[in-house]
């Protein structure tokens, strides 16, 4: 009688199965110990780095609704890279076509339609119009009242101060008691506890 020989498939034993299963769990448990921290917090960097990319676009947004170009001053250099507007706004602005050069000591007669003007050894050319600049008292209306949490055009942040302030003997005062109102104190504060500050400046 011719008996069939049947080969059975070799596989893992229960005991082995067991004892991988332990294995792997003692170094999880060590890789874990030495790098859990790390891994669970590998995001934060990344977090904080968009919290400050965000305070820093409202403060750039509040800049830009304030003043883009400063106003034009006697007797000082500037460069082809310069722009200015008139000591009395009237809705252009004019960049400097010059490499380098000084105003005079009396404001020009300013152009329109990318009409130039002569101003000492400075040419200007009207380079385009701009909306009215706000005042320094609506843009702190703008910004909001200290202590509150805004989510507006500007984006989202806590005021932390809105206030006017002076400098005496260079040093700030944190509050404006000649009551001036020339230099605006904006300081912002983000979800992370990081803040910003800018002043911004009147005549």
């Amino acid at each position: 009688m011719r008996r069939r020989l049947f080969g059975y498939a070799q596989g893992f034993t229960l005991l082995e199965i067991i004892i991988t299963m332990t294995v792997t769990a003692v170094l999880a448990t060590m890789i874990y110990t030495y790098f859990g921290k790390a891994f669970t917090e590998s995001v934060t960097s990344i977090t904080r780095l968009k919290s400050s990319a965000a305070l820093q676009q409202v403060m750039e947004n509040i800049t830009a609704d304030y003043n883009v170009y400063p106003k034009w001053r006697s007797g000082t250099v500037y460069t082809s890279a310069s722009y200015v507007i008139p000591t009395n706004f009237n809705g252009h602005y004019y960049k400097c076509s010059t490499a380098t050069g000084t105003s005079g000591g009396s404001e020009p007669n300013w152009p329109f339609n990318s009409g130039t003007v002569l101003d000492n050894t400075i040419t200007w050319v009207e380079s385009g119009s701009l909306r009215t600049l706000r005042p320094l008292t609506t843009l702190k209306t703008s910004v909001g009242a200290e202590g509150t949490d805004q989510d507006n055009t500007y984006g989202k942040y806590h005021v932390v101060k809105n206030r006017f302030t002076q400098f005496l003997n260079n040093v700030d005062q944190d509050n404006d008691a000649s009551g001036a109102n020339k230099i605006l104190k904006v300081t912002l504060r983000n979800d992370s506890g990081e803040t910003q500050t800018a002043l911004f400046v009147s005549d």
